[in-house]
């Protein structure tokens, strides 16, 4: 387990500690101290206050400098008061804004760390990754963690202005404050016996959120074929399932934060009661101090709740933490190794596998075994067999998404290994079977993941792709394709996505399946454009179509190779 993951409450306090930084968070606590200073001096204006309202001396515990104030007019104290007030509200203003700066700072924060930590992993391990999940960790988890700080901050706001009342109190009346703080020990020590373990809650809150986002994610994906077959009814009734559940999961959670209020209110009513009693028959406290006293303590049942709430609220969000930090954790042991400077890997003769052996950890045999191939440059070889053949992992392999775990890959004697691995991949274009494009222009999508290049360089591609149908359209590079693309036609895309490989000027070329949906014409262009590029660039091509096959120099049926 990292360092870096907390195992509990208190070491998560401290890993959201070092991530926000201590120098914010003194300083929201210096804020804090402040706010309930100022709260504490405008009880004390009550006693001055009060003896004036009743027409009672001061009692003689009172200090000297507090007894001046009593020969003031009522209005002035009333001002002084209401000026306390003012600052107070004024102070805990700046406190929120900090409490929603360190909120909001975290969540982008455990966002990036994400992000980061997925982009850099293993391409072995992200290919065993549901993409659902990634996304509910940093939409949903991730604003949900923002809080986190904010409970914490809440927890230590009210429990330093409950303790600065308190020793207001107690220096007001020590016997009454005893007597509060033994019932109120009691009350919490009943209220904690009866809750129910609020982490069972956010792990099930958790669990429930993640399959709602991955049901939406895949639902969406594949809404089309779900209303071309008329499952539409299945797709409902899945999806009011996972509703129910994560209804389910947070009506318990709400369910529990009204049973603690209801009992807090009759609690809180419960101790007033006795302290009025106890206070004015038993121990006879004057009404000058009596009426502060009471005052401190109606204001700290409202912070007893929040404390509640906050602290209930902590735990539900730390599974949360885990899931997120957890996830972290596994990607960063999946690490790809990092990139060298060493600059391209020359590739003047061949790309050779010799003996390459490939398994996946869920698979019960390997998906390549002692396979070798030579692939010279500029050739245009064919990869053919079955779904489940290993075309894919081949191409990957190829291509340095992945690392033999036998045998080995070289390009000029070049083993495709560690950071060579990586290099090798820059030089690289893969084209797939369902291209990517975002909402933006064509000019935008070409030069996706391909920064400096100009103009001309981009015409030149689209020639090479024979995607020349970008001119004829009235705004040329400037035209928005739409979400994936969805204003042009399948054929189109797909030479889109040809002319954005060649724009890399890749040593390398894999086409997987990129014709097996399109109409002869698309397919025709797409044929042309590779057979303009022979000896140019080295292709795969995977897939069956034989306009492509006809081009090839070299065909390997993995299908019967693994017979």
């Amino acid at each position: 387990m990292s360092p870096d993951r907390p195992r509990s409450g208190i070491e998560a306090l401290a890993f959201l500690t070092r991530i926000t930084g201590r120098r914010k968070l003194m300083a929201a606590m210096g804020w804090m101290i402040l706010a309930a200073s100022t709260e504490g001096i405008g009880l004390f204006l009550l006693i001055p206050m009060t003896s004036l309202v009743a027409g009672a001396d001061l009692p003689g515990n009172v200090p000297q400098w507090l007894g001046q104030f009593s020969s003031l007019p009522l209005v002035y104290l009333l001002g002084g008061f209401v000026a306390l007030v003012a600052l107070r509200a004024a102070i805990t203003y700046r406190v929120r804004g900090a409490r929603a700066a360190l909120g909001l700072g975290l969540s982008k924060e455990l966002r990036l760390r994400v992000q980061r930590a997925i982009v850099q992993a293993e391409w072995s391990w992200l290919s065993g990754q549901r993409s659902a999940d990634y996304a509910a960790l940093v939409v949903g988890q991730a604003e949900r963690l923002g809080h986190l700080v904010d409970r914490a901050i809440e927890v230590l706001s009210a429990s330093i202005t409950i303790l600065v009342l308190l020793a207001t109190a107690a220096w007001l009346s020590p016997g009454l404050t005893a007597l509060t703080l033994v019932m109120a020990a009691l009350a919490a020590g009943a209220a904690a016996a009866l809750q129910g373990s609020r982490r069972s809650w956010g792990e099930h809150f958790d669990s429930a959120y993640r399959r709602l986002q991955g049901h939406v994610s895949d639902g969406f994906a594949h809404l089309r074929a779900a209303r071309i077959v008329g499952a539409e009814d299945s797709l409902n009734r899945d999806f009011d399932a996972v509703a129910a559940d994560l209804e389910a999961a947070e009506w318990n959670y709400t369910r529990a934060t009204h049973r603690a209020s209801l009992g807090m209110q009759v609690t809180t009513a419960a101790i007033l009661a006795v302290i009025v009693f106890v206070g004015l028959r038993v121990l006879a406290v004057p009404l000058v101090l009596f009426v502060p006293v009471l005052a401190i303590f109606l204001r700290i049942a409202p912070l007893t709740g929040n404390l509640q709430d906050a602290w209930r609220s902590w735990q539900y969000c730390l599974p949360a933490l885990e899931t997120l930090l957890g996830t972290i954790d596994e990607a960063k042991r999946a690490a790809e190794p990092e990139v060298d400077d060493k600059g391209p890997i020359p590739f003047e003769r061949e790309i050779v596998a010799a003996g390459v052996n490939f398994a996946y950890h869920d698979r019960n045999r390997p998906i390549l075994k002692n396979f070798d191939l030579r692939i010279p440059r500029g050739a245009v070889v064919a990869i053919m067999g079955p779904s489940g053949s290993g075309k894919s992992t081949l191409a990957d392999l190829l291509c340095g998404l992945l690392e033999a775990h036998a045998g080995a890959i070289t390009v000029d004697d070049i083993a495709l290994e560690g950071p060579a691995r990586v290099r090798w991949r820059r030089q690289v274009a893969y084209v797939e079977q369902t291209p990517y494009l975002f909402d933006g222009t064509i000019a935008d999508n070409l030069a996706w993941g391909t920064a400096g290049k100009n103009l001309d360089e981009m015409k030149s591609a689209i020639e090479a792709a024979s995607a020349q149908f970008v001119f004829d359209l009235p705004l040329g590079l400037d035209t928005v394709v739409g979400e994936r693309g969805r204003e042009l036609s399948g054929g189109e895309r797909q030479r889109l996505s040809l002319a954005r490989a060649m724009l890399r000027n890749p040593s390398l070329v894999i086409l997987d399946e990129v014709t097996s949906a399109l109409d002869p014409r698309n397919e025709t262009a797409i044929a042309d454009a590779i057979a303009g590029q022979r000896g140019v660039r080295t292709f795969v091509i995977l897939g069956h179509r034989p306009a492509l096959q006809s081009l090839a120099d070299l065909h390997v049926d993995l299908g019967a190779q693994r017979d």
